[in-house]
């Protein structure tokens, strides 16, 4: 029998990024940069041209099909707990819109809804449902989707990025085998947007998209410095370049931001342990290019106290990519979310 396949298309702010996986192996993964503005703060805003940067993307990574997952996690989309009346689950989709638009802030209409059951209790003698609901601007998917439609590509499915990333570098006990257990914190730090998911054992339990990423730590070393965008990257990734300030100065200055950030993230964790009684949060896994930054681990072991690692999308699939050690360690934190994506469809019968 043929091996199953399927591909995971990411579409980030500054590349279009996709996995093939086939029998739980690794076969194919692919990046194409995109130009400034093509995609802003994880939305498109030029179908066109990602669409060019797509057919680029299938020309070099020689992907053997065309049907594709795709993910959104940006300010567009809204994730809330929510308790609805029980009803059976064809029924609660039937009615879905009918009952949460005092939930969402956006009409039902304009909309993409979908929901996963956490769990049933009772409010005043009535059933009810615990669900993870999760609204997604219509207008901002259509674009998504006509980027992919652009370039020939047929979606099979739209996910949620958090959801995606639990499947790609969470891990299945949930945080129980840590000597203090806890619920089990992935983030992927993008550029333009950081997804923060806390599961337990792969059931989520909060989700936060927050609209910063690497690029804040470039746009500061930028202006502090005085340097144009493309030298502060390559500047804060170490490079040794003429009329820039030292190393040294280059990165606290990015030390700086990065704190900033990370008060973020740590906000945004002690939110969900004060919303959920008895929740704590017991291990932190980390991906994502802006999570590559020299010293950012370390500043979030310092200021989140809380077992903090890097999280590693490779250990889920068999990688048989011709890539050197060093490239595949630098190719794994920015393919999280479309190896994610990929698994999704794999673990389907």
């Amino acid at each position: 029998m043929p091996r199953r396949t399927r591909i995971g298309l990411d579409i980030g702010s500054t590349s279009v990024r996709a996995v093939e996986i086939a029998g739980g192996s690794l076969v194919r993964a692919a990046q194409v940069a995109l130009p400034p503005g093509a995609v802003e703060n994880g939305e498109v805003r030029n179908p066109e041209i990602v669409g060019e940067a797509l057919n680029d993307l299938w020309s070099r990574g020689g992907f053997k099909g065309r049907q594709v997952v795709m993910g959104v996690g940006n300010q567009r989309v809204v994730v809330r707990e929510v308790a609805l009346p029980w009803l059976p689950e064809k029924e609660l989709r039937e009615s879905l819109g009918f009952q949460v638009q005092e939930f969402i802030p956006m009409p039902v209409d304009e909309a993409v809804l979908d929901f996963d059951v956490l769990g049933e209790t009772e409010q005043e003698d009535r059933r009810m449902l615990r669900i993870l609901l999760v609204a997604a601007q219509k207008g901002m998917v259509q674009q998504l989707i006509e980027a992919a439609e652009r370039a020939k590509l047929t979606p099979i499915g739209l996910d949620l990025i958090p959801f995606a990333l639990v499947r790609s570098i969470g891990s299945s006990d949930g945080g129980m085998e840590l000597e203090t257990p806890g619920d089990e914190a992935v983030i992927d730090v993008g550029s333009d947007v950081t997804n923060i998911c806390v599961h337990a054992d792969s059931v989520t339990r909060f989700v936060r998209i927050l609209p910063s990423g690497g690029r804040d730590v470039t746009n500061t070393i930028a202006r502090d410095l005085g340097l144009d965008d493309e030298i502060a990257e390559r500047a804060k990734k170490g490079e040794s370049l003429e009329g820039v300030p030292p190393f040294e100065e280059v990165h606290r200055v990015a030390m700086g931001r990065a704190s900033a950030f990370v008060d973020e993230v740590r906000s945004s964790l002690e939110f969900y342990t004060a919303q959920v009684p008895g929740a704590r949060v017991g291990r932190l896994l980390v991906t994502g290019g802006g999570s590559k930054l020299e010293g950012f681990l370390e500043l979030l072991q310092e200021r989140i106290p809380v077992r903090v690692e890097r999280g590693h999308a490779f250990a889920r699939v068999r990688p048989q990519l011709k890539l050197s050690e060093a490239a595949m360690g630098e190719a794994e934190p920015v393919l999280a979310t479309a190896v994610g994506l990929a698994l999704e469809e794999v673990g389907r019968s």
